[in-house]
């Protein structure tokens, strides 16, 4: 069996550059589209004549990334690596899984889960909310984090780290809702950027009133902030949340997340 490598983020970019430019001109087939390293841990990398592939840690699993000049070298080269016990891809396209999911399944993989983007290019710019909308506070990334973990799947859905939780909250980007005894029952958590919004994560226990404030207190926040533009991810077979989001003007765009479990 062939062993990756440990590499540093800048070794990583550096190979992968030297690759790109030994095929000046064409096209690589890649899942890598300049995601942060920086602060990934344990990367370890294969590279070949046509071929870098790497993984790093997140949480109990490893995520899996390629960039390939000749496909059929790389289903050779996944042949014969050494995995970690479970292990994460992504697919994104508009062209559907065709050819990463064949090569995938041969490598051991299967598909775990589909996710389509989702859009709203003209955010809600009023509400009834007439109170503000209560942001967490530092004293609630524990409670949140704990959430985060137990409600969402973290092999789908990039579960951030406490200390990105944590910064969000300083930025005054995640909404909380409480019970009768002061308990978090839901938050939204939405990092933006300019005029822009990753609606990154829904959560609520607390029934159909709560999440009608807590939707309305996101597109009071959003409104205050000049958001404009906004996008996120669902999993397909969630049809009703789905439609929730399609009730305040989101759209679908083609957009597609194969998401893939070895």
């Amino acid at each position: 069996m062939t062993r990756l490598l440990p590499v540093t983020a800048d070794g990583l970019r550096l190979s992968l550059d030297c690759l790109k430019r030994r095929h000046v001109g064409q096209r690589p087939l890649t899942n890598y589209f300049l995601n942060p390293l920086d602060t990934v841990q344990n990367i370890r990398m294969f590279q070949s004549e046509k071929n870098i592939v790497f993984l790093f840690d997140e949480w109990d699993f490893a995520r899996f990334h390629f960039c390939s000049f000749d496909i059929k070298s790389l289903e050779a080269d996944l042949q014969t690596l050494e995995w970690s016990p479970i292990t994460v891809a992504d697919w994104i396209s508009k062209e559907g899984p065709s050819p990463v999911d064949t090569l995938l399944i041969k490598a051991g993989f299967h598909r775990h889960a589909i996710y389509d983007r989702i859009i709203c290019r003209k955010v809600m710019t009023s509400t009834r909310l007439e109170e503000s909308p209560e942001l967490a506070n530092t004293g609630d990334v524990n409670a949140i984090h704990y959430l985060l973990l137990r409600a969402f799947d973290k092999y789908a859905e990039h579960i951030i780290s406490v200390e990105e939780l944590h910064d969000f909250i300083l930025r005054k980007q995640v909404i909380v809702s409480r019970d009768s005894q002061s308990a978090i029952n839901g938050f939204v958590i939405f990092p933006t950027r300019g005029r822009s919004c990753h609606f990154n994560y829904l959560y609520n226990s607390g029934g159909p009133e709560r999440l009608a404030y807590l939707l309305k207190a996101f597109y009071r926040a959003l409104s205050e902030q000049g958001v404009a533009f906004a996008f996120g991810w669902v999993r397909r077979t969630k049809i009703r949340v789905l439609r929730l989001h399609q009730s305040f003007g989101w759209k679908t765009d083609g957009l597609v997340d194969y998401i893939y479990l070895r």
